[in-house]
């Protein structure tokens, strides 16, 4: 356990323990001025033996520009790839065009570039709108040849479509549950028992009657971690809120259930809707809650600014999000692919290139070294070994890669707007709403919003 030191700017924790840091529900990343950098040490590019990656000398020689479209807090990623392609390409230019403020932002701004005949080559996507990508912005099928063999195949099917490739994972992440040792050991609980929505709360209620004055959970629900958590909830019982079809799924009994833990836990006191400004500020500068839901991306840059306090502050620990009783670890992915948005075929040999250079292991390595997702690459996993030494709380996640479940990639012409719907009525849920009636409405809006 490592300890959090109270008395810090919060600009200064934001900085450090996103919590929304490249999330799931809605792939909604934290603002990119928060000090996000994925990449805060240079890293080597490259596709030095992957085959079929490298494009043709004749394409090489008649493409003098790429453009590449990311999300502002990814843009040092992409500086990898731009610093090796330009590198081995002299008289190519990289264009970067990272001022989208999270991945609905980004479709937007493509589809309205696109439409203005702005050249588009390469784009990194958030899970659930790959199928916006893949229907309406062209992305092109991309053969598993081109992946190293050190690439983790489990990671693959996050960026399928329909059956076919159409983006690559890059950075993937889950929920998980943090708390405060100090103030669960007072209350004579045990973190092995919070395994379980059933455990949860029955270390919230010995929380709430240790006398503490202290909040004993936080679920934020903003930047659409609604979602999220009510699908990794409904998940763990075998049924996520998106059927195999594609249909939602809220009026199953999972989703039910979820919803119903999710009302106990707003009975215990107000819950933050921004999880990072709101959620962060009260568990880990005010102590006004016990225990709180993060990203497993957050935790890298928590750890290490908690481990820099030494005693002073209280012990963090953080355990995967829990399951519903009876329940197994399913939990709903977060993250982002790469994709390649080029027709042409010289760009997409080139936009291809570019692609597989920001796979390299060693800016996968860099990414988490930074922000901790779980690795797409054992090579990287190996480059990370004193990155582990040095972080072990991280480890028990990277156990979770096997039982991944791919978020809803919602369609339908309103799709987009789904995951902010199912947030807002995961809201109306945790402040008090019948349950039963909110999972109804839900799934009326969802069928409509899906057609």
């Amino acid at each position: 356990m490592t300890r959090f030191r109270r008395a810090v700017p919060l600009a200064v924790v934001a900085a450090l323990f996103p919590l929304a840091a490249c999330g799931g529900g809605g792939s909604t990343p934290a603002s990119p001025g928060e000090g996000l950098r994925p990449t805060a040490r240079t890293a080597a590019a490259g596709v030095d033996d992957v085959e079929g990656a490298k494009a043709s000398p004749q394409c090489a020689a008649q493409v003098k520009t790429l453009r590449m479209y990311a999300v502002g807090n990814l843009n040092d990623v992409a500086k990898s790839g731009k610093a090796y392609m330009e590198k081995t390409h002299p008289g190519l230019t990289v264009e970067i065009v990272a001022t989208a403020p999270n991945y609905v932002a980004l479709v937007q701004q493509l589809s309205a570039d696109r439409s203005a005949h702005q050249q588009v080559d390469v784009a990194v996507a958030g899970f659930d709108v790959l199928p916006v990508f893949a229907d309406q912005l062209g992305a092109q099928e991309l053969s598993p040849r081109l992946l190293r063999a050190s690439y983790d195949q489990r990671m693959v099917p996050l960026g399928q479509v329909g059956g076919r490739q159409v983006g690559i994972p890059q950075q993937v992440s889950t929920l998980t549950l943090a708390y405060n040792l100090d103030i669960l050991e007072k209350a004579g609980v045990d973190p092995k028992t919070l395994t379980t929505t059933d455990g949860v709360i029955a270390a919230a209620d010995k929380i709430k009657a240790s006398g503490q004055d202290v909040q004993p959970i936080d679920i934020p629900t903003g930047q659409q971690f609604g979602q999220w958590v009510l699908n990794t909830l409904a998940s763990s019982k075998g049924a996520p809120i998106q059927d195999e079809a594609g249909r939602p799924r809220l009026n199953s009994p999972q989703a039910l259930e979820a919803a119903r833990f999710l009302a106990k836990v707003g009975t215990y006191g107000p819950q933050s809707d921004d999880p990072t400004n709101q959620g962060l500020l009260r568990f880990g500068i005010r102590k006004q809650t016990a225990m709180t839901m993060v990203t497993v991306a957050a935790l890298a840059g928590g750890l290490k600014f908690i481990q820099d306090q030494g005693a002073q502050g209280f012990r963090a620990g953080a355990v995967p999000f829990p399951t519903l009783p009876g329940g197994k670890q399913a939990p709903v992915a977060g993250g982002n692919a790469l994709t390649v948005l080029s027709t042409d075929q010289c760009q997409k040999e080139m936009a291809t290139e570019l692609v597989v250079s920001l796979l390299a292991p060693d800016v996968l390595a860099a990414s988490t070294e930074s922000l901790s997702y779980l690795p797409v690459d054992s090579a990287e996993l190996t480059l990370l070994e004193p990155f582990y030494r040095q972080y072990p709380q991280l480890l028990p996640f990277n156990d979770l890669i096997p039982s991944l479940v791919a978020p809803p990639s919602w369609g339908g012409a309103r799709g987009g707007e789904l995951p902010t719907a199912l947030s807002d009525q995961v809201v109306r849920i945790m402040t008090g709403a019948d349950v039963d009636k909110t999972l109804v409405a839900a799934q009326a809006e969802a069928e409509t919003l899906t057609r």
